[in-house]
């Protein structure tokens, strides 16, 4: 057996025995975080919410005007809540306070 045909067999097996990305569902959560009004105040509040299980990817988006910065949050768990999200803020909790989060799609 040659080296194409070694490698060849083993991306085919790799890929069968790997479950596929779209396999597993998509959940999108919005809700309002008071207290972000920076750069690195986002950055705390995407690396505490990243630790919530299942969550793929935290945006936020700064407020205009007075307005509470949005948040958006793509998970593969169906059960996250704000008080799940309230907890993984620990400490920081102190500084910035989730106004609102639910589940918006799935």
């Amino acid at each position: 057996m040659n080296i194409k045909t070694i490698i060849t067999l083993f991306i085919v097996t790799i890929t069968a025995v790997l479950p596929a990305a779209e396999d597993k569902p998509v959940f999108t959560y919005e809700g309002e975080v008071a207290g972000v009004v920076c750069n690195a105040c986002a950055s705390n509040v995407k690396a505490a919410l990243s630790k919530l299980d299942g969550v793929t990817s935290v945006k936020i988006k700064l407020g205009k005007e007075g307005a509470a910065p949005r948040l958006e949050v793509t998970s593969s768990s169906p059960n996250l809540t704000k008080e799940s999200a309230i907890k993984a803020l620990g400490e920081k909790a102190a500084y910035y306070v989730i106004q609102s989060f639910k589940l918006v799609s799935k």
